[in-house]
């Protein structure tokens, strides 16, 4: 009975709320990073110095810092910073992102710490670059010298390619004549050749004429003698 007792209370413990682990949003986007020293010695230190993650929630945003192999029993100071190019050696300073609210970050006697930052107004920009530094801490907690660096891969934004010229359209290309039989050309009509002019009629002679013979109405010549007598048989 005793054990029967305790199992049940062992179960409801499991299943009392908050015992499991949280996990953000599946909504949410996430981009991680890695530290690397960049210290005065940082040409001379390689390695992986801890990891970073940032939550970008619809409500509730959060950064999570993990770093190991720094001085034991310190306490350091981290930012969430924007610039157009980040942990390089010839890298401008960044900007602090406003919005943000830090816990304490102090490592053990490993050297190892975490600590977590919230906010509720951060939405990541695309044409911004993001990176974590983690600094010496200064007079009234204020950041120091920066020897660690961790860029976020947060998206960039896309250059559009410039679109070449588009060419211009050949024309259409005109049908050709449908084959057939040509036509034979129709040969020339010949020059009607002109008429000859008639020949001028001579004018008649009018009256009488000296040259004219005479006759009577029975065609006889008046001029001529007339036979006598009956002619020879």
């Amino acid at each position: 009975m005793k054990r029967l007792i305790a199992l049940l209370a062992a179960g409801s413990v499991l299943a009392a709320p908050g015992v499991a682990l949280a996990k953000h949003s599946p909504k949410s986007k996430v981009y991680k990073g890695s530290f690397e020293y960049v210290g005065a010695d940082g040409d001379y230190v390689t390695g992986k110095f801890g990891k970073v993650q940032l939550v970008d929630g619809k409500r509730n945003d959060k950064l999570s810092v993990h770093v190991r192999r720094l001085a034991a029993k310190q306490t350091y100071v981290y930012r969430l910073q924007s610039a157009p190019s980040a942990c390089a050696a010839d890298a401008p300073g960044g900007t602090d992102v406003p919005g943000w609210t830090y816990r304490k970050l102090k490592t053990s006697r490993s050297g190892v710490g975490n600590a977590t930052a919230r906010s509720r107004t951060f939405t990541v920009s695309k044409t911004q670059r993001y990176f974590v530094g983690v600094f010496l801490a200064g007079p009234n907690g204020a950041p120091g010298e920066l020897i660690l660096c961790a860029e976020l891969n947060t998206p960039k934004a896309k250059k559009k390619p410039s679109k070449p010229a588009k060419p211009a359209k050949p024309g259409k290309p005109s049908k050709p004549a449908k084959p057939g039989p040509s036509k034979p050309a129709t040969p020339a009509e010949p020059a009607t050749p002109a008429e000859p002019a008639e020949p001028a009629k001579p004018d008649k002679p009018r009256g009488k004429s000296d040259d004219a013979p005479r006759g009577n109405a029975n065609g006889h010549d008046k001029d001529k003698p007339k036979s006598k007598g009956k002619p020879a048989r």
